[in-house]
């Protein structure tokens, strides 16, 4: 970890340093991996002002600044402030990778009757691989019902025989199943 320091109105001394390299070591705890830092120490009227700017591994930077009436306590400020980002840095990351959509996100298609229905067992979305979606043949509805029954999938897709379009056979959970297919061409 590569340090560098800068003082405005005041002499930097060894033990200002060590105490400031000293609470940054500390920070990798939360920031992870510290490839640089720069402290800034500045006093100006009874002020005692530390800028701290500390790059991490992933290009992550943060940025704090400390002010108090005595350096070392600057320091504390500006060093605790960094670790409360690193924090809510770290908490925003993991929440993203949590299951489930995202509070505030757009609802899915199907979430919508589930809320309309009375709510008994809520079910995640249905999930199915394309494969089980579609059936590549032409089908009548009947041989369709059988294939959908037997998949156990939501939804299946085929070419209805009967009409030479594309029908879609569903899952109802209030009646059963239920078909959408456009009329048939003359």
């Amino acid at each position: 970890m590569h340090v560098e320091y800068s003082g405005k109105n005041l002499s930097l001394t060894d033990a200002l340093k060590a105490k400031a390299e000293k609470k940054i070591a500390k920070l990798e705890r939360f920031t992870g991996n510290i490839i640089s830092a720069h402290a800034s120490f500045e006093v100006e009227r009874h002020q005692h002002r530390v800028d701290l700017v500390i790059h991490c591994a992933r290009e992550r930077i943060y940025k704090a600044t400390g002010v108090a009436e005595d350096m070392y306590m600057a320091i504390n400020e500006a060093v605790d402030a960094v670790e409360q980002q690193a924090k809510k840095e770290k908490t925003k990351r993991l929440a993203g990778r949590s299951k489930g959509p995202a509070p505030g996100a757009p609802a899915e298609e199907g979430e919508e009757d589930e809320e309309e229905a009375p709510k008994t067992k809520r079910r995640g979305p249905l999930v199915a691989r394309r494969d089980d979606l579609f059936h590549p043949k032409p089908l009548r509805v009947a041989d369709a019902l059988l294939i959908l029954q037997e998949s156990g999938a939501p939804v299946l897709v085929f070419e209805n025989l009967d009409t030479g379009g594309v029908a879609v056979l569903f899952r109802d959970g209030r009646s059963g199943v239920g078909l959408v297919s456009p009329p048939s061409r003359p």
